[in-house]
Order: structure tokens, then C-alpha cells, then sequence
């Protein structure tokens, strides 16, 4: 074939091999001119040339070309036979996809990288310039999926009746399977030194596989228990700014949205939310925080609630790394409806190793929560308090990875007691979910 020389104007013959072997050369050298004339002369000739199109993908971007270097490493990438083929590949298209500021695409292409990596330290290198790119994307999007076993999926009550009254077999707790699918994606709209603005987009969604569906909710009754009655559905837009100052920050949080759950009514909400952040030593950091929520229900009989929340938390890292948190919220809700007027205290705190134990990573949790329901009514009873003790814990796999998601198992519990049997009860779940690790 004709494939020019250096940088003069005479053209010699030589063998397609040879032509590649020039260019390869020509680009480990740094002549990134030569290298990209003598890939696209091969091309020109078989557009399948693999060679050449790694070539063309790695010099297009270092010559102000990342969309035809980013075309080529696809390309590449679909022509790869072995995973270091691919590996070579999927690095060249996301490296061109970072130079045209296309990050989410890039990112999308290092995950793929991650999936073949050849050894330990080629993974470590992947990982670092995902978190590099991850940093500099003014878009962060996340898709998370759960599937949940439960004792209690509904949140039923433990007891088959209350007082005099049989409940219901829906408001018994029922054993199944949820399934939840989120998305959220948020784009930075400002960042500077002490200042950084976003809006986001959340939509998450569950799903429940009941093993009592399609029984009767009660004996002789032809209504049946069905799946969808216990789906849930939560939208949010939200506007988020966070200031820098000394010590510590400020964030403000807006939001609206909607939730629904099977049965239950339907309500929109607005929300307002304040948090300050302050380092009191190296080690030790307070949070406060103040929230606002209205909720207008579809219900007539509930109608409008408005829920106001303080909170405090205090984290401590030791000098191993281990953090320690403990939280204590007030959250007060007044309603139209006396079942929706109430007044609720949540004491938590949480352990988390820093290192691994053995091949998991591990945290715990747990927490006691107080409310009081001065004017609650069911059928002839006025007046509710409960009492319930929260337990979890989060069980990772580090070590283990897949395009960047690691596994988790989340293991929760709760058990209340309530002065109105309907809500004394107790659940354990235990759902496995995918984390990115940047």
C-alpha cells in the first residue's frame, strides 16, 4: 500500500503489516500526525483494521478530535476478540468521551473497562480515573434495585384482633417479597470555592409478591387480598444550594412532590429543609437540622398535614477510622384528622468499621422511636401511643465487584408495641442491593 513517510511529501510502498507496525511506533513516539495519517489510509482500506482503529482512537482526542476517537474505540471495542483487547478499547472511548466533557458517557465506558480488567493494578487505575471523572460530571445519576424478603411486608399487626375486633387479614402482617427500582439523577448548576447548586429528579417505585395474594381479606368476604394494594410510588424535585464557610456549611433543600401507597390515599407535598454542619474538633462533627413538610391528601378527611422536624446529630471518627453517630429527631404533625395529629421522638446511633473484618465491610445500627397520638380513634378507642425498637445492619463485599457495583446485604428489624393492638407488631427483612463503589 501507499502510505506517506514522516512529514515529507513522497510516498513509498510498503506492506499493510509494516504500515502498522509505523503507526504504533509513530504514536508511542508522540508523532500524533503521522500516526493519524497512516490510520486513516488503513481504514480507508479495510475500516474493519482494528489496529488502525486504536490508533485513530487514541491520537484523534490529543489532536482536538475526541468525537472521532471516541467513534473509533467503539468501533475497536466491537471488533475485540480477547479481554485485553477490549480492555485497551473500552479505556480509549471513555478517555475520548471525557475530552468532549461527555462524562456520564465516559463513565459508562470505564464501567465496561472494569469488567475486563487484566490484573489488580490496571483495576486500581480504572477505578481512580472513574472517581476522577465522576468528580468532574456536573450530571450524578444512580439506579438502585432491592429485593427484600420480609416476615411483615405490609406492616401488619402482629395479633389477629383488637380489644373486641377481628382484623382483617390485609391488616395482619403478611410474609412476601418487595422489589424496589430508583432512579435519581441531579445536575450541578454552580460550583465554586464555597458555594455549589443543584436541581434533582427522583423516582423510586416498589413492588410486592405476596404469598397470601388472591386469599380473602376476611372470612367469607369475595374482595381479595391483591399485590398492587401495598405498591408504592415516590416522585421528588428538588432544588439544593450548600455554602462553604470557616467552619462548616449550610445547605438549603426544596422540594416537591407526590407519594402513593396501594389503599392508603394519595398526597402531594412541598418541603422545606435547613442543615448545619460544624466541625468541633478534628474528629467530632455536629449536624443540625430543621424541616417543613405540607402534605395535601386526596382524602377530604385527611386533607392538609403539615409536619415539621429538628434534628440533631453528633459523628466521631476514631483514630482507626471507625465512626460513630448518634441522632435524636422531634418530628410534630398536625392534621385536619386526628389520626394524622401526632408527635414523634427518634433516638439512633450507628457503628461503622472503617476496615474490613475478614473479606465484609460492616455497619450497625439501631434506635428506639416514641409517638404519641393524643386524639387517635379506632373503633371506640381514643388516644395511641407505640413504642418500637429499630435494629439493621449493612453487610458488603468489597472485594467483590462488577462494572463498579459491589454487593450489600441490608438486614432490618423493628418491634413495636402499641397501646391500640392493630399496630403492635413486628417484621425483619432482609434485601440485597447493588452499590457503586465511586
Amino acid at each position: 500500500m501507499a502510505a506517506p513517510v514522516a512529514h515529507a511529501q513522497t510516498s513509498v510502498d510498503i506492506p499493510v503489516a509494516d504500515a502498522r507496525v509505523i503507526a504504533t511506533r509513530a504514536l508511542m513516539a508522540g508523532d500524533l500526525e503521522l500516526a493519524l495519517q497512516i490510520a486513516r489510509v488503513l481504514l480507508a482500506r479495510d475500516p474493519d483494521d482494528r489496529v488502525a482503529l486504536v490508533v485513530l482512537a487514541a491520537a484523534a482526542p490529543r489532536l482536538d478530535d475526541p468525537a472521532e476517537g471516541r467513534r473509533a474505540g467503539v468501533r475497536a471495542w466491537r471488533l475485540s476478540e480477547t479481554d485485553a483487547q477490549k480492555y485497551e478499547a473500552a479505556r480509549l472511548t471513555a478517555l475520548a468521551a471525557a475530552a468532549e466533557e461527555r462524562f456520564t458517557l465516559a463513565t459508562f465506558w470505564l464501567r465496561r473497562a472494569l469488567t475486563v480488567t487484566p490484573n489488580d493494578a490496571e483495576q486500581e487505575r480504572t477505578l481512580q480515573d472513574a472517581r476522577a471523572v465522576t468528580r468532574r460530571n456536573p450530571w450524578s445519576t444512580n439506579l438502585i434495585f432491592s429485593l427484600v424478603p420480609s416476615n411483615n411486608v405490609n406492616g401488619g399487626a402482629s395479633e389477629d384482633e383488637t380489644g373486641s375486633l377481628s382484623l382483617s387479614r390485609d391488616a395482619q402482617a403478611l410474609a412476601g417479597v418487595r422489589a424496589t427500582l430508583g432512579f435519581s439523577t441531579a445536575y450541578r448548576l454552580h460550583e465554586t470555592r464555597t458555594d455549589r447548586s443543584s436541581v434533582s429528579l427522583r423516582y423510586q417505585l416498589s413492588r410486592v409478591a405476596l404469598e397470601d395474594a388472591g386469599e380473602p381479606r376476611a372470612e367469607g368476604s369475595d374482595d381479595k387480598i391483591r399485590n398492587e394494594d401495598f405498591a408504592t410510588d415516590y416522585f421528588a424535585l428538588s432544588f439544593d444550594h450548600m455554602h462553604a464557610f470557616e467552619n462548616g456549611t449550610l445547605g438549603v433543600n426544596l422540594s416537591f412532590g407526590s407519594f402513593a401507597y396501594g389503599l392508603e390515599p394519595h398526597y402531594d407535598f412541598k418541603r422545606i429543609g435547613l442543615s448545619r454542619a460544624l466541625s468541633l474538633s478534628d474528629a467530632t462533627t455536629l449536624q443540625l437540622s430543621v424541616q417543613r413538610e405540607i402534605q395535601d391528601y386526596e382524602s377530604t378527611g385527611i386533607r392538609e398535614t403539615r409536619r415539621t422536624t429538628l434534628g440533631t446529630a453528633l459523628a466521631y471518627r476514631r483514630e482507626n477510622g471507625d465512626r460513630i453517630t448518634g441522632s435524636l429527631s422531634r418530628l410534630r404533625s398536625d392534621s385536619f384528622s386526628n389520626n394524622h395529629t401526632f408527635e414523634e421522638w427518634t433516638l439512633q446511633g450507628s457503628y461503622s468499621w472503617s476496615q474490613p473484618i475478614g473479606p465484609i465491610s460492616l455497619s450497625i445500627n439501631a434506635g428506639l422511636k416514641y409517638a404519641d397520638y393524643p386524639e387517635y380513634f379506632f373503633f371506640g378507642d381514643i388516644g395511641r401511643e407505640d413504642k418500637t425498637f429499630l435494629y439493621g445492619a449493612n453487610i458488603g463485599l468489597p472485594d467483590v465487584s462488577y462494572a463498579g457495583f459491589s454487593p450489600m446485604l441490608q438486614l432490618s428489624g423493628n418491634i413495636a408495641e402499641s397501646t391500640v393492638n392493630r399496630f403492635t407488631r413486628d417484621g425483619f427483612s432482609m434485601g440485597f442491593v447493588l452499590n457503586s463503589t465511586f
